[in-house]
């Protein structure tokens, strides 16, 4: 089975459909019978055992979400074409229905033992209960998905066999499905009881989709009637009712299963059977099974719907759907609505759009952003029910007693969403909300201003959050009166000595005229140290003193004048720390993050033989990096020793470009020029990029990634990975080898000298010439082909030297070489001596190279 789902990865979702239906279904069907067989006989269960059977379910499962997947990318097609069609109802949808019911009693027949007679040692069983379960519901899922005439009606012609066989895998699902029940009632659910009800729901679920689905199908409404549908059917069943149907198919087999879930409910909710059997004799025996088989399937969808809520508001069971690629957003939902909801997922924008998707969000000046912006893959999402999307945000400190919003767009447009829960402790902050509807979301905080109308004569502001902080406003300033947002003086503001003032304007302001800022600062007297303000203007940090601006002193309130419209905060500082404190400033008033550049490898999905590897880059927050480290560790993300960039301050959605060059191209079937990372505070801030190993001589022997901020010429950081190290190394061994121009030592300048002397040497003609000595004309001809030289032009050579070996072999080298030789070239020597089969080789020349001298013939004695 493991070399089915392998296999069918390579073919197109025409040929992938084909296998799972040819090969799959089968397969799948074979691996449950053998199951059951193997129960039916089990005496005993050890951990040796517990460990095969976890493997064989696991497979399983594996194998059925990979159909399930491949019906997803091929459904458009399967009702197109008539043989498709015809083969899927007369004989898949058969397979499908045989094996949800198989696959029913395959994991029922293990999980009831296994709660009832091994649950002594529970941690040794418990992987096992999960593994079980997950088979289950996946095999439920499929099932749903796969198996719909509301949806999807049986042509004419075909699929004569549906309904019966449909009729018999129910019995034997629904009698199945008893048998769980009374397992999980005898124990109390006290086993188990996260796997054991997640099975119960999703059966039952199942029996009731098939019921309502396959053997009673309704007429698929359209999206103009969907709301008019209840009431009109209201209406005509008065006007008209409907004869009662006769049939009892599943009548026993629905009866039996809707007195099991009578008494699962009173177990949930902490009644017991016993007390129903007390009323019943008070009152007497009542008689309220159902005659036949519509009354049946009516009662089962009026109780499905009792049992399920009292699942899941016990919180025991959640019925979600993660994102694949990790981020911390979900959607949770009952199973009613499962099939509306299957083919999308929550998750980060792709890099490449977020800041397409900012420049698109609606905030004002006054909000900010404390989440990730998140976008349904595969949607829109539209539910006939609600659903709950829950997600995390990141709790900055201006944000303290802040409420925090979401803001989510639906057909279009972009509205705030009325209704959030938010829901925080040590590790996390989560936000959540229920909604029909979605495209995309984020969370924002709105951190009010205080508003200003500032008229062309001098206007005195003086704040009502902190009386102590007052602005004056200059006569001239403005041609005509304009509003003024500021913020200034409130605890979130509070920062080092003084007080926080922000101030901005829409529209043009005279900046030759004086805005006078009145702040409070505890002021302590000290020779070593000076008065100065802080102002953020334009995207620029300035220090201002005495000679910059006049300052006023009245006991602890300091009264600032300059020129413009802007952000100031008031500081004692020691002389000559400028510097320091524009970067102190900007960390600590939000302007900018402290980060790190860091490069991981994902050693799950590194392959050295065929050179391919994924690289992951992301911007870490500084007082984050340790655990992101650690966990990603964990993950099989290995980070590239000395890869590591020095600190680097980060603007709220700046956008860093990546580009990368070397030995290496990328494994995508439409590369870009550069990757790009739009950075945001608290957010999945990375690129995973697919690659592998691409010679080129003409090129540097490393896999180099630099960094450069938008319209920059010059990278602030660069990554350059030795090619054999990608190749040869552990993924835990790799190493980085950085050359920063910004802070290039003599000392590195000089090794690179040495280095390309020594190159000199190693390509020397009397070099080369002892090389070429001990390479066959096997050796030689293969060489000249990886280094570039074509097999055509060796074998002119041949001829010209009179077929001599040596002389040919000289000439291949010298042809590569050139008229000049670099460091590169050495290195490339060495990795194509080892392509070719020749590592002997390869490693005298990676030895004497290291010598700094060129080869002899004593060398390869």
């Amino acid at each position: 089975m493991k070399c089915f789902y392998a296999h069918i990865q390579t073919l197109t979702s025409r040929q992938r459909w084909r296998q799972t239906e040819d090969v799959g279904l089968p397969s799948c069907l074979r691996v449950c019978t053998k199951l059951k067989g193997k129960i039916s006989h089990l005496s005993s269960l050890d951990a040796a055992e517990t460990d095969k059977l976890s493997a064989v379910y696991d497979e399983l499962c594996t194998t059925i979400n990979v159909m399930g997947q491949d019906h997803k990318e091929y459904i458009s097609n399967i009702y197109d074409e008539e043989e498709v069609v015809k083969k899927y109802y007369n004989k898949t949808v058969l397979d499908i229905l045989e094996l949800w019911s198989s696959c029913a009693s395959a994991t029922v027949d293990l999980m009831i033992p296994l709660v009832e007679q091994y649950w002594e040692n529970q941690s040794e069983f418990e992987q096992l209960a999960k593994k079980i379960s997950n088979t289950c519901t996946a095999c439920v899922k499929f099932t749903a998905m796969t198996v719909n005439l509301t949806e999807h009606p049986i042509p004419e012609n075909c699929g004569s066999d549906v309904k019966e066989k449909a009729t018999q895998e129910m019995n034997n699902t629904a009698d199945t499905l008893s048998r769980l029940i009374q397992a999980a009632i005898k124990t109390s659910l006290k086993v188990s009881e996260d796997s054991l009800l997640d099975m119960t729901m999703w059966l039952l679920f199942s029996v009731h989709h098939v019921a309502q689905n396959v053997l009673q199908p309704k007429d698929k409404p359209t999206t103009e009637s969907k709301e008019e549908e209840g009431t009109k059917e209201t209406e005509q069943e008065k006007k008209d009712p409907e004869p009662v149907k006769e049939s009892t198919d599943v009548t026993a087999s629905l009866n039996n299963l809707l007195t099991q879930l009578d008494a699962l409910q009173m177990e949930l909710s902490n009644q017991y059977v016993i007390e129903k059997n007390e009323q019943n004799t008070e009152g007497g025996e009542t008689d309220d099974s159902c005659k036949n088989d519509q009354q049946a399937i009516n009662k089962l969808a009026n109780v499905y719907t009792g049992v399920v809520d009292e699942i899941c508001e016990n919180g025991k069971v959640t019925v979600c759907i993660d994102d694949p690629n990790g981020s911390d957003a979900t959607i949770y939902n009952k199973p009613d609505v499962y099939t509306e909801v299957a083919n999308c997922s929550l998750g980060s924008c792709p890099m490449k759009d977020r800041d397409t998707w900012l420049d698109e969000i609606p905030l004002t000046s006054d909000q900010v952003l404390v989440s990730d912006v998140y976008v349904v893959r595969n949607g829109p999402l539209r539910t006939s029910a609600e659903v709950e999307i829950d997600f995390t945000y990141v709790p900055l400190s201006s944000t303290k007693n802040k409420t925090i919003k979401v803001i989510a767009k639906e057909d279009g447009e972009w509205k705030e969403v009325q209704t959030v829960n938010e829901e925080s402790d040590e590790s996390s902050a989560h936000l959540s909300f229920k909604t029909k509807c979605l495209e995309a979301f984020t969370a924002f905080v709105e951190i009010l201003s205080e508003t200003c109308d500032v008229t062309p004569e001098e206007t005195t502001f003086t704040s009502e959050v902190n009386p102590d902080v007052k602005v004056i406003f200059s006569a001239g300033l403005v041609a005509e009166t304009k509003q003024i947002k500021m913020k200034g003086g409130g605890e979130s503001q509070k920062m080092a000595v003084s007080d926080a003032v922000e101030i901005r304007m829409d529209g043009e302001c005279d900046d030759t005229e004086n805005i006078s800022v009145q702040v409070f600062m505890d002021d302590e007297e000290d020779q070593d140290s000076q008065l100065v303000v802080i102002r953020f203007k334009e995207g620029k940090v300035q220090v201002l003193d005495k000679s910059h601006c006049r300052l006023k002193k009245d006991r602890n309130l300091f009264l600032v004048e300059t020129k413009g419209v802007w952000g100031a905060r008031m500081r004692k500082i020691f002389l000559n720390m400028r510097d320091t404190v524009k970067k102190e400033f900007q960390l600590i008033f939000g302007l900018v993050q402290l980060c790190n550049i860091c490069t991981f490898i994902d050693d799950s999905q590194r392959n050295k033989e065929e050179g391919s590897f994924f690289v992951w880059i992301e911007c870490i927050d500084k007082n984050m990096i340790r655990d992101d480290v650690e966990n990603k560790e964990k993950a099989g993300l290995i980070e590239v020793k000395q890869s590591r960039s020095k600190d680097i301050t980060l603007r709220q959605k700046q956008t860093l470009i990546l580009k990368v060059d070397g030995q290496v191209k990328l494994r995508l079937a439409d590369p870009p020029d550069a990757f790009k990372i739009t950075y945001l505070i608290g957010a999945d801030n990375h690129v995973n990029i697919p690659m592998e190993v691409h010679r080129d001589q003409e090129k540097i022997p490393y896999a180099a990634f630099a960094f450069y901020e938008e319209d920059c010429a010059h990278p602030f950081h660069s990554v350059n990975i030795p090619v054999r190290d990608l190749s040869e190394l552990p993924t835990d061994e790799i190493t980085a080898k950085t050359f920063n121009k910004n802070n290039e030592s003599n000392n590195l300048r000089e090794q690179m000298k040495q280095k390309e002397e020594a190159a000199r040497k190693m390509l020397s003609h009397d070099s080369i010439m002892n090389l070429s000595r001990v390479l066959s004309e096997r050796d030689g001809r293969m060489l000249g082909v990886q280094l570039g030289v074509s097999e055509s032009w060796t074998a002119n050579a041949k001829d010209e030297c009179d077929r001599d070996i040596l002389r040919t072999n000289f000439r291949v080298l010298c042809e590569w070489r050139g008229k000049a030789a670099r460091a590169a070239m050495v290195d490339f020597l060495i990795s194509s001596l080892k392509t070719v089969g020749r590592i002997d080789l390869a490693n005298v020349v990676s030895e004497v190279y290291k010598n700094g001298r060129g080869l002899s013939k004593l060398d390869f004695d």
